[in-house]
């Protein structure tokens, strides 16, 4: 019984993390709330998407521009661009309360829910899954004519798309 408290409560360095997590996920919602997705400096080092190297588009193609959509409230076309900016969002969200709760209670309350153990099949399904999901994500570009999301000069484009 003396253990439970002290187990509980959160060390300095978990402190840290969840201020940082205060302060980073705010910011970058708000960064994509106001800077315009297709706004990148012509000197960024990355593709703006796998889309552009493949030719389809990826699983989380079109995420940045439904995050942008949702965040002004225009839910149709956030679902256009990417399913997937919904429950990224309420986790983001869901985070930022949870630190917040955690920091101003001083408790860690992730400490008690129970890892999971995965074997070699959750692996395996987990990897099946994320393969569906992105077939998924390449027949909603394809039949919704995302061209935004589609490179017609990305090699693996021209075998799915005819």
């Amino acid at each position: 019984m003396m253990n439970s408290p002290t187990a509980s409560s959160l060390a300095p360095i978990e402190r840290k993390w969840r201020i940082a997590a205060l302060v980073l996920l705010p910011v970058a919602l708000a960064a994509l709330a106001f800077l315009e997705p297709g706004s990148l400096p012509a000197w960024f080092p990355f593709a703006t998407s796998c889309g552009a190297i493949t030719g389809l588009p990826c699983i989380f193609c079109g995420t940045t521009r439904g995050l942008h959509h949702l965040l002004h409230g225009e839910f149709g076309r956030a679902l256009y661009y990417n399913w997937l900016a919904f429950p990224i969002l309420a986790g983001s969200l869901g985070l930022i309360g949870l630190n917040g709760l955690e920091l101003g209670l001083g408790r860690n309350f992730l400490a008690r829910v129970p890892r999971p153990h995965f074997a070699r099949a959750h692996w395996s399904a987990l990897a099946v899954g994320f393969v569906l999901l992105w077939c998924f994500q390449v027949y909603l570009a394809v039949s919704q004519h995302k061209t935004e999301l589609l490179n017609p000069r990305g090699p693996l484009y021209s075998l799915i798309v005819r």
